[in-house]
């Protein structure tokens, strides 16, 4: 059986780790530490999910099974865990009396998680044939903006607090059920070499503020992926929008452009 046909290869041990990231943070939440499972979701991101398809590119292993496994082990750990933290901090932070606080952590907590999953399952029915776009805010995105809001330590201090996140989180879960273009890393630019030095700067500010500031690791989350929310559609061209405008109005009529 060679690389490609393998049901298990070295590049899936890191997509396990992604797995076992999200597993982790929703143990982490049954005991009541939001904080610390947020933290196993960023770590199993950054030593599984940031690292499975380079090294799948490098061994040239890359096949139909990986992919499955990715899909599934990001909507384990940058959906359903993300969900389990935001519910937890929900359940506890008292802005309605009992047991008001737990239907408002049950609806927040699936705003997210059936919003992806309904734009998972429209995806596979009616993908949008067009490289280097995701339709929609990306499941990811809105599992890391959602998780690191509920866990700055800033939060608290915004116009309206955790009531903000009331209304940011089904707003943002609307954004990934949208058709708003947001360019993927897959798209490559004149002004790639910026965008590198981008990403690589939010990796070492989101994780290296670990070690010198602890209690503000998800204001740095927080703040690249709003960043990105922000900007991502700004990397497209004036013809790559109309297209993709074009691809998407394919996709709902039930056919490809």
């Amino acid at each position: 059986m060679t690389a490609n046909q393998r049901f298990f290869g070295v590049k899936d041990v890191f997509t396990t780790i992604n797995v076992l990231g999200g597993v982790v943070a929703i143990c982490l939440c049954i005991d009541g530490k939001p904080w610390w499972a947020g933290l196993a979701i960023m770590m199993g991101y950054a030593f599984g999910d940031a690292l499975d398809g380079v090294v799948a590119r490098l061994l040239n292993s890359a096949n139909e099974f990986g992919a499955e496994y990715d899909t599934i082990a990001d909507h384990n750990a940058h959906i359903i865990a993300p969900a389990a933290v935001v519910y937890t901090v929900y359940r506890n932070a008292g802005l309605v009396p009992d047991p008001w606080d737990q239907v408002l952590a049950i609806a927040l907590a699936a705003c997210i998680v059936v919003s992806a999953s309904v734009r998972h399952a429209r995806n596979i029915v009616r993908p949008v044939k067009f490289p280097g776009i995701w339709g929609g805010l990306p499941r990811s995105v809105l599992g890391f903006m959602t998780m690191a809001y509920v866990n700055s330590a800033l939060a608290s201090h915004v116009v309206g607090g955790m009531w903000f996140g009331v209304v940011l989180i089904p707003l943002l879960s609307i954004a990934t059920l949208t058709y708003w273009p947001f360019a993927s890393h897959h798209l490559q630019r004149n002004h790639w070499v910026g965008v590198r030095i981008l990403i690589v700067l939010s990796f070492v500010s989101s994780f290296g503020i670990l070690f010198l500031a602890p209690k503000f690791a998800f204001d740095a989350v927080f703040f690249w992926m709003s960043f990105y929310s922000l900007t991502a559609w700004l990397s497209l061209t004036r013809d790559e929008r109309h297209e993709y405008r074009s691809a998407v109005q394919a996709a709902l009529r039930g056919r490809t452009a």
